[in-house]
């Protein structure tokens, strides 16, 4: 048995290498419906009921958390998620009605709310009821419909939220039997925004954003009202472009154009086109120029390998990849290329794009598990 050994210890060498991302959370796969997001259309009964987070995994966005840059930007959303009462024993780490990143646990409306934050700044505050939701399916589905016909307005929890200190406020909910759900509008109610602009977005099972944006134009007088954005359940792990093009296309953000450098990535006879961007961390790495690093190929999508250096600049981290993407992880220190979105397209660490392939990525799919990979200036 002997001379088998060395061949056991170097099965289990590899079986330990992780890549930069390392493997996507949990039931990543599969986020489904909200857990702020229920349908409440004529939904089957078997329609799956959102789980609560235990305590000590809720997610990190709290009331009035989160100033940034600009101040001035007020996030509010209204979710199932930290408005019912559910019980003790939940597995929320099977239901399909949160999402699960590197992070923990969202309801998919908070979800967005966050990839709001992050792009444009600003604080979050989340809507809360005195009354919690109950969580029976079928039970919220009537007590909806009630409180529409009724023109019923739930009494909120209440807060020290000072909405004269924002000029633009965004509000986001899950879509309720096409339309708003009635803690939404009291909410509107509440406040005065008429002199604010007032962004409506919302997350659906499949049904779009209904008549919500009419309704939340409605019952906020708003000065202005840009156009919403509705995201499927299903696709909000992936949103952030969906979220930054929307929030480039109303004016909130400010398209960037990146001056970029021509570079060729070589891997053995194959020669690749790319391009550095214009950061301070591509031109930092630029410097090792040519860099050749032997990198191996992990679940189905990138290639990654350490380096020898340890750069400074490491601003604008991430957590999601673009087919192409030239990235460096600190946490890892290794540099990567990625070639193919998969069914987990979630990383469980921040990487930081410095550049992209511009050539077809389909030469990815014949090489070897580990490959030499060459970067170098375009002569």
């Amino acid at each position: 048995m002997k001379p088998f050994l060395p061949l056991l210890l170097s099965a289990a060498l590899l079986l330990s290498l992780t890549a930069c991302a390392g493997s996507a959370a949990p039931a990543a796969e599969a986020p489904a419906v909200d857990a702020s997001a229920p349908a409440l259309t004529e939904a089957p009964a078997e329609a799956p009921v959102e789980t609560a987070t235990p305590e000590s995994t809720q997610a990190p966005i709290q009331e009035s958390v989160g100033s940034q840059e600009n101040s001035n930007n007020l996030i509010v959303y209204f979710s199932r998620y930290g408005n019912t009462e559910y019980p003790d024993n939940v597995d929320a780490t099977t239901s399909a009605s949160i999402v699960v990143d590197g992070n923990g646990q969202y309801g998919t409306t908070e979800y967005v709310a966050s990839l709001i934050q992050q792009a444009v700044g600003g604080d979050v505050h989340r809507i809360e009821t005195v009354t919690p939701y109950t969580a029976d399916f079928d039970e919220l589905r009537e007590v909806n419909h009630e409180e529409m016909q009724q023109d019923f307005l739930p009494e909120l929890e209440e807060s020290n939220l000072d909405i004269s200190a924002y000029d633009t406020v965004f509000i986001g909910y899950p879509v309720w039997a096409t339309g708003v759900p009635q803690a939404v509008i009291s909410f509107l109610h509440e406040y005065d925004l008429s002199t604010k602009t007032v962004i409506p977005f919302c997350t659906h099972d499949g049904y779009g954003a209904g008549n919500s944006y009419q309704e939340i134009a409605a019952a906020s007088h708003a000065a202005a009202s840009p156009d919403g954005i509705a995201i499927e359940a299903k696709d909000v792990l992936d949103a952030q472009e969906t979220v930054s093009d929307w929030l480039t296309a109303i004016g909130m953000l400010t398209s960037k154009e990146r001056t970029e450098t021509a570079i060729h990535i070589t891997i053995g006879d194959i020669t690749l086109y790319g391009v550095l961007y214009d950061t301070a961390l591509a031109e930092e790495i630029e410097g090792y120029f040519p860099l050749t690093i032997s990198m191996v190929e992990y679940a189905g999508r990138e290639y990654y390998g350490g380096v020898d250096f340890y750069p400074v600049n490491l601003e604008g981290g991430q957590r999601n990849f673009e087919n192409g993407d030239i990235t460096y992880c600190d946490a890892h220190h290794n540099m990567a290329v990625f070639f193919a979105q998969t069914d987990d397209p979630t990383l469980s660490v921040d990487v930081i794009p410095i550049g992209r392939i511009t050539s077809d990525l389909s030469v990815f799919d014949g090489l070897d598990s580990r490959e030499d990979i060459t970067f170098s200036l375009a002569q």
